[in-house]
């Protein structure tokens, strides 16, 4: 036995000398590289200056756990001692969790679309002066290709600085001019900027599959919830048909996880068939709220089914303690113990065909089943096999009963990885979902407020709100923009529901804070840190921070009679003029906060009783400008920033001024 433990005892030895400093990290995404022969290290002052002293390149790799091809270029890559010997004579790397930092994500996000033209993604490759100049970026690469492209630019840092130094310079100068543009200040006319938003959509609109892109094929939940709320306003009833096949095309294919719910990050090709199988959470927080907001417009069940089951496979899957983990891998663990991608979701056709027979299905149900889930025996053209979508406009008659022999049968196989990190911004963003679908059932937002209370209660310690938490470690990084701007949103939802004033309060701290950290001559900041990253206007991965931030700034505003927040929120929008004129379709949360503006956020006011008894004529009002105050007064009173417009003690003329206002 003492043999035994000293065996023991030399094996973790041996695995803890070989590891690198990512080892002394908390993110999970980081300690999935503690092994690998490349000299990791994380990005911190320490780790700048050693780059400076040594007068080495910087290899910076970005990505997140639950990343499908950042697993893959560590296994070609990083676990390989080829690669690690180049990089660890010739450069200084750095591993970033794009979770942990995002301000460093999005920064260098916007340099790669700068340099190539094009969105980017993860593993973002970057590589840059020891002084951080950034004059190479990249994405996923094979390994041959990396090897000699670490060896080249190494080579031309030694012998050809000139050439490096004016690459950094024109990268710097197109950040520069970038900037400069997107702040010109341009008059805003409220009829041409949804011309140009609408145009925009319609030309891009995928007429056959549905969706506003090519492949590969992302939900663009923002641009949804903005056509839906823009609806509202101008009753375009084509554009709403084109958000709701979108919608319909999307919970109907292999984006959509047929067997237990809940949606892929994005789709590879244009039919929304074949996804990358992780679950985000945050794609689960907007989408829950688009869906939820489709079956308010429409009354269509289709939209509150696709909610309802969202909801159920977070709980199921995120939730722990009324806290929410980020995400699932792509990757599962095949029978071999080897990684496959999609390997828990897809199903085999004869291993289901047999399943299905001695469940007890007869021969013609087992072919039904097969076939309204696209399960065959052939790859087909676009090599689609065994992962489900809907491919038959019937219904089976039994078909909650499917789906759960069909999760019986998935359980066989291990279900992926979950990072298990708690992210302020997108629990957030989740219960701001949450209580957008209270509208329809009510015990969602008790069940929000639950959650509010707990994220409260685990991520905002003595007047700090913190970034994130992993399980039993201590709170580590401090609030980001995102994590104020979003918290703040779920903090003015949740007095919206119970018009507790607490919510109220705390939001309007938070939001008096938030302009103080991160709002610095008229600038927004990713993070109130050494790197100054400024917030994009544009809507990424998922929502604006910056665009959120405005339109917390309008609803507390004319919820708590600040003028500054309102004079602020208009100058924010003035400031971004030219993204909104000219791009709407890129900035569409900030699109939908100007068309708030414009049509002005109004407030209706009465007694709390008054606003519980009419809650249901409110909410069939759906006007998605339109906030609650509770007060004194038991006539009803609606009234914008600037002046009240109708008062009454009937509330059908009082909400029939609004609808018309």
């Amino acid at each position: 036995m003492l043999v035994y433990f000293r065996f023991i005892y030399l094996i973790f030895f041996l695995v803890t000398l070989n590891a690198n400093e990512l080892s002394k990290e908390q993110s999970p995404y980081l300690l999935q590289h503690k092994n690998n022969p490349v000299n990791w290290m994380a990005w911190n002052d320490n780790t700048l200056k050693k780059a400076i002293k040594e007068d080495k390149l910087i290899f910076l790799s970005i990505g997140y756990s639950t990343c499908h091809w950042c697993h893959v270029m560590e296994e070609e890559s990083f676990e390989d001692n080829e690669v690690a010997k180049v990089l660890n004579k010739k450069y200084i790397s750095i591993k970033v969790d794009r979770e942990e930092m995002p301000q460093l994500d999005s920064y260098y996000q916007q340099i790669y679309r700068l340099m190539n033209g094009r969105g980017g993604g993860w593993p973002l490759t970057i590589i840059m002066t020891p002084d951080k100049k950034v004059f190479y970026s990249g994405t996923y690469m094979l390994k041959e290709n990396l090897i000699e492209r670490l060896n080249n630019l190494n080579s031309i840092y030694l012998t050809d600085k000139k050439t490096i130094q004016k690459i950094t310079t024109q990268v710097q100068n197109a950040l520069e001019n970038n900037s400069q543009i997107n702040n010109k200040n341009i008059p805003l006319e409220l009829n041409k900027v949804i011309t140009t938003f609408t145009t925009s959509l319609n030309n891009n609109y995928d007429k056959k599959f549905g969706g506003f892109s090519s492949a590969p094929k992302f939900p663009q939940a923002t641009t949804l919830e903005a056509i839906l709320d823009l609806y509202l306003i101008n009753k375009d009833k084509k554009l709403l048909d084109k958000v709701l096949d979108t919608l319909k095309a999307m919970a109907n294919g292999g984006i959509y996880d047929q067997i237990e719910g809940g949606f892929y990050r994005y789709s590879v090709n244009r039919k929304w068939e074949i996804p990358h199988f992780e679950k985000m959470l945050y794609t689960q927080a907007e989408l829950l709220k688009v869906y939820s907001k489709a079956y308010l417009i429409t009354k269509d069940k289709f939209y509150k089914d696709i909610a309802n089951e969202i909801i159920f496979v977070v709980n199921e899957r995120f939730k722990n303690n009324n806290l929410l983990y980020s995400a699932s891998d792509a990757d599962s663990l095949d029978f071999k113990n080897m990684k496959d991608e999609g390997f828990y979701f897809i199903f085999e056709y004869d291993e289901t065909y047999n399943f299905l027979k001695k469940k007890g299905y007869n021969l013609q149900e087992i072919y039904d089943i097969l076939k309204y889930f696209h399960i065959n025996s052939e790859l087909d053209e676009e090599y689609t096999i065994g992962n489900p979508y809907i491919t038959d406009t019937k219904v089976l008659k039994n078909l909650a009963q499917v789906k759960k022999d069909l999760k019986e049968l998935r359980s066989i196989r291990k279900y992926p990885f979950i990072d298990n990190k708690i992210q302020t911004s997108w629990n957030a963003l989740y219960i701001d979902g949450l209580f957008t679908a209270s509208k329809f059932n009510n015990q969602y937002g008790i069940e929000a407020i639950t959650l509010l209370d707990e994220l409260l209660k685990n991520m905002y310690k003595n007047d700090t709100l913190y970034h994130q938490k992993l399980d039993n470690k201590y709170l580590k990084v401090k609030a980001l923009l995102e994590d104020y701007s979003f918290l703040i949103t779920s903090l003015i939802q949740a007095h919206q529901f119970s018009f507790d004033t607490k919510y109220l309060k705390l939001a309007t701290k938070l939001a008096t804070i938030t302009l103080k950290k991160f709002y610095k001559k008229n600038i927004w900041y990713l993070s109130d840190d050494n790197f100054k990253a400024k917030s994009p206007l544009f809507d990424s991965a998922y929502k604006s921070a910056q665009s959120n931030m405005i339109e917390n700034l309008f609803k507390l505003a004319i919820l708590t009679n600040k003028r500054e927040f309102y004079n602020t929120a208009t100058s924010m929008i003035k400031q971004n003029s030219y993204q909104i004129y000219h791009t709407p379709t890129n900035v569409p949360s900030a699109f939908n906060t100007f068309i708030g503006e414009q049509k002005q956020y109004k407030v209706l006011k009465t007694t709390q009783a008054n606003l519980v008894k009419n809650k249901n004529k409110i909410i069939q009002l759906n006007n998605p400008y339109l906030l609650l105050k509770p007060t004194d007064n038991k006539q009803y009173l609606a009234c914008t920033i600037n002046s009240c417009f109708s008062f009454d003690n009937d509330i059908e003329k009082v909400l029939k001024v609004i609808e018309l206002f």
